[in-house]
């Protein structure tokens, strides 16, 4: 049976990107990430998820715990092409910003593009009667810095790309050493609506 030309360039074209991957990242030792030729018309489908690197799981809580059962930080896919495309065009508008440490900001998102991963839903947390929803965390394994943002706030509810924006330039600011209280410098929150 011979397959439709759309379904063949679809197929072809996963088998190319996925051999141009590297076994592994260099920078984050991270398994590489698969690209296959998704089932739905969401972009996110286009990248498989797989589990953090053996560093970042401990770090996460994800060793010993099961796949169906793991938080949604323990499971990574590359950014879509949309997604990616938002972010770098994002590191570009803040190294332009009128703003000194805005521009500072823009470098390190430049920079830490590459190593941006997406994880399906937020990690969502009761405390208090409240229900908080983790949409980005910021870590170092080593001396390289993770960023990583969610993609959906849960099954039902999707994010936008200017949230996914400002949930970047929060986990970046990270890297700069903002913190999440104020000290007498910017915190995450300013560098990310400040920045705006």
């Amino acid at each position: 049976m011979r397959k439709s030309a759309p379904a063949a360039l679809a197929l072809l074209l996963s088998l190319v990107m996925a051999a141009c991957l590297p076994p592994r990242s260099a920078a984050t030792g991270e398994p590489a990430l698969v690209l296959n030729a998704g089932t739905g018309d969401d972009a996110s489908d286009a990248y498989e998820f797989v589990p953090v690197p053996v560093g970042a799981a401990s770090l996460l809580g994800c060793n010993g715990v099961e796949a169906v059962s793991a938080p949604p930080v323990c499971q990574v896919a590359l950014p879509s092409a949309e997604e990616d495309s938002a972010f770098r065009a994002e590191g570009r508008r803040l190294e332009s910003h009128g703003l000194e440490r805005c521009r500072v900001l823009g470098g390190a998102v430049s920079r830490s593009v590459p190593t941006v991963r997406m994880y399906s839903k937020a990690l969502i947390r009761n405390v208090d009667g409240r229900r908080w929803y983790g949409v980005g965390h910021a870590y170092a394994l080593g001396d390289v810095w993770l960023v990583r943002v969610a993609r959906r706030l849960d099954d039902l509810n999707g994010r936008t790309l200017d949230e996914m924006k400002r949930t970047l330039r929060h986990e970046v600011s990270h890297t700069l050493g903002a913190t999440e209280n104020a000290r007498g410098e910017w915190t995450a929150d300013d560098y990310a609506n400040g920045c705006a």
